[in-house]
């Protein structure tokens, strides 16, 4: 029994010497892959930081191009300012140019008038020429005074007369108005006995003026003479003249009103 035991404890130790031979294989196989795992993580992390300094360096790099960019078109945006600029000058040379061509001509057209041939002969020629123009100008001046001074007189005279006629007019329309009157025949339309004055159906709107002299009549007979006191546009309001009422008659409303020596 005794060598049994002994003989199982061989064998036991037999397996653990197995065991252990096998698990120090696997220990040196996991030692062997992590270390090859190191090694990957390692190369990975080499490659991940010359990643990432490629990456800063394209980022520096694309900076750069931005800025080189942003100032080719600063320096564009200059240039075609300045380009606007020298456009206006050449415009503002190109209307000078053109004054001085449109001067050149005249003088030239000048030259002809007092040269037909073309040939100015001397200078003494040019200056005579030149004073008898400044001369013709100077009589051209004087003429052109008259005649504005005499265009004026003739504006004043117009007004004078415009005036007359104007006055005349309103002469003629008055004395229209006043012969109207002669054939006018107005009505008594009220009698005041105790202030003694009447109103008239007749006024300002019919012709009548504030010294026209009114007479009242009855029938073919003259009663009395009135004096205007209040003239209105439809209506004439007339005091009955002192002494001039005929002795027993009385005016009353219906007595015919005419205007007497209406010219």
């Amino acid at each position: 029994m005794k060598k049994f035991v002994m003989i199982l404890a061989g064998f036991a130790m037999l397996g653990a010497s197995v065991v252990g031979v096998l698990n120090k294989k696997d220990l040196e196989n996991v030692i062997a892959e992590l270390t090859g795992i190191k090694a990957q993580v390692t190369d990975v992390t080499a490659k991940l930081g010359e990643a990432e300094d490629k990456r800063d360096d394209s980022q520096e790099k694309e900076t750069q191009a931005k800025d080189t960019r942003n100032q080719a078109a600063a320096a564009v945006a200059e240039s075609e300012q300045k380009l606007k600029v020298v456009q206006r000058a050449v415009e503002e040379v190109t209307a000078e140019l053109e004054k001085v061509e449109i001067e050149k001509k005249e003088i030239d057209l000048a030259i002809r008038k007092v040269f037909p041939d073309g040939n100015i002969k001397s200078s003494e020629d040019l200056q005579m020429n030149l004073a008898m123009l400044k001369d013709t100008l100077t009589a051209q001046q004087t003429k052109k005074t008259e005649l504005n001074t005499q265009l004026g007189g003739a504006a004043q005279a117009k007004q004078v007369q415009v005036a007359k006629v104007k006055e005349e007019e309103n002469f003629q329309m008055q004395r229209a108005q006043r012969l109207s009157l002669n054939g006018l025949v107005a009505t008594v339309i009220a009698v005041n006995r105790e202030w003694d004055f009447v109103m008239v159906n007749a006024g300002r709107a019919h012709g009548v003026a504030p010294d026209a002299s009114l007479l009242v009549k009855r029938g073919n007979t003259r009663i009395a003479r009135l004096r205007i006191v209040n003239l209105e546009d439809i209506v004439t309001v007339a005091d009955i003249v002192d002494d001039s009422l005929v002795s027993g008659i009385e005016v009353q409303p219906g007595d015919k009103v005419i205007f007497e020596n209406a010219q």
